[in-house]
């Protein structure tokens, strides 16, 4: 709903939420379109009914890893090296 109000994307749209909160935003793409598009989020801004509507979206479900839980995750796949040879 609110990407066709302001005639952007939702991925441009929980960039901005993310911004008005003042979240670090690092979005991550190969695609010189996208990458385009996700600084395309200056031009308008969420009012605070918006706000409240997409935070109120949670679901207290975490969609990235810490880099410490990303390197135990990685550790674990790595097989143990023998130092006997």
């Amino acid at each position: 709903k609110l990407a066709n109000k302001y005639g952007k994307t939702p991925a441009q749209i929980i960039i901005r939420w993310n911004i008005q909160r003042n979240v670090i935003v690092i979005p991550k793409s190969v695609h010189e379109d996208r990458i385009k598009s996700n600084f395309d989020v200056f031009d308008f801004t969420l009012d605070d009914e918006e706000m409240a509507e997409i935070a109120a979206l949670d679901r207290n479900k975490r969609y990235y890893t810490s880099t410490s839980e990303l390197l135990k995750k990685y550790a674990e796949m790595v097989p143990p090296v023998d130092t006997q040879e």
